[in-house]
């Protein structure tokens, strides 16, 4: 019977230090930000270890929970305990009750909510108008969820790219430019992109590996007239010179639009489509010749599309004569 105790106790205890882990379920994030993963398997507290600062050991020194819970525990160095997602903002604080420093520890957790997925984009759609460096990555927000960015990393596994990113006004993008990317050299390591996602005291964390070339959307070409039968095209003013090294193909289809109807050209149409090089198309009188662009040589994403009517002409009037 002893033994059987023993036995239930020595289980209980285990069970007990299991539920609780300590410096393998956190890292920092930057500067004062802690976070912790609580969706490990059978972890559902995590004890974090705090510091003021190294100039602050031996000082008599408060703490207080997010501004105005003050905490018994007293000290430069204190543990707290993270349970599920609740983290929280640790401030400490002088003697004389001055600000001194802050701790935020956040909670990460494996699911997915403060943005949302979409089938054609997944959860963060890269994309940039030509070879230059600069790219943008847009998102969009969940619905029950209000969250905000706390920090991004761009990096090349090989470090020798210098990534610099820059949140817009809204929240909803950001503009990034790699400073030692070179368009006439081999990209050889993929973009690694990791923006952290905060919503109260949760982080979630979002990855998007890419090479720029496979990223690349130009802009809408430009379409002008030159006679009754052709038009010209123009590649983008904000695309690579010389375009005998950055070369676009171009896909060319004509459609046929109903009065009082607005053309479409990403309908489909009778019409065949067909591919060319040439800037000069030929074009049918009364119909709508839409042309788009992309790299001849990378597997990236078609321009928007460019639209031109091609008008009938109209007989025109010969002018009455005025009786004298």
């Amino acid at each position: 019977m002893f033994l059987l105790r023993l036995r239930t106790l020595l289980c209980l205890y285990s069970l007990a230090v299991g539920s609780i882990q300590t410096s393998e379920s956190f890292w920092k994030l930057k500067p004062n930000v802690l976070v912790v993963d609580v969706d490990v398997k059978g972890v559902n507290r995590v004890e974090v270890p705090v510091i003021c600062g190294e100039a602050y050991e031996g000082h008599n020194i408060t703490w207080t929970k997010n501004k105005d819970k003050h905490l018994e525990a007293q000290g430069n160095r204190i543990t707290v305990t993270v349970e599920g997602w609740k983290g929280a903002n640790y401030s400490c604080f002088d003697n004389e009750g001055s600000y001194l420093n802050h701790t935020l520890v956040l909670a990460q957790w494996s699911f997915r909510k403060i943005i949302r997925n979409t089938p054609e984009k997944g959860y963060i759609h890269c994309a940039t108008n030509n070879y230059g460096g600069l790219f943008q990555c847009s998102w969009s927000w969940g619905e029950n969820r209000h969250g905000h960015i706390t920090h991004i990393e761009a990096i090349r596994p090989d470090g020798g790219s210098n990534i610099s990113c820059s949140l817009d006004p809204e929240g909803k993008s950001i503009t990034c430019l790699d400073q030692d990317y070179c368009p006439y050299a081999e990209e050889l390591e993929r973009i690694n992109l990791t923006v952290y996602f905060r919503s109260s005291f949760v982080v979630e964390s979002y990855n998007a590996k890419f090479y720029i070339m496979n990223i690349v959307k130009p802009d809408m070409v430009a379409i002008s007239r030159i006679n009754h039968t052709c038009v010209e095209v123009g590649y983008p003013d904000s695309w690579n010179t010389p375009s005998s090294y950055f070369p676009l193909i171009f896909q060319v289809k004509e459609i046929r639009c109903r009065k009082r109807k607005k053309c479409d050209c990403s309908q489909l149409s009778s019409i065949e489509t067909y591919h060319t090089q040439s800037l000069q198309l030929p074009v049918s009188k009364g119909k709508m010749v839409c042309v788009r662009a992309k790299d001849e040589f990378c597997n990236s994403s078609w321009s928007e599309w460019s639209q031109y009517k091609c008008k009938k002409n109209r007989k025109q009037r010969k002018p009455k004569l005025k009786m004298l």
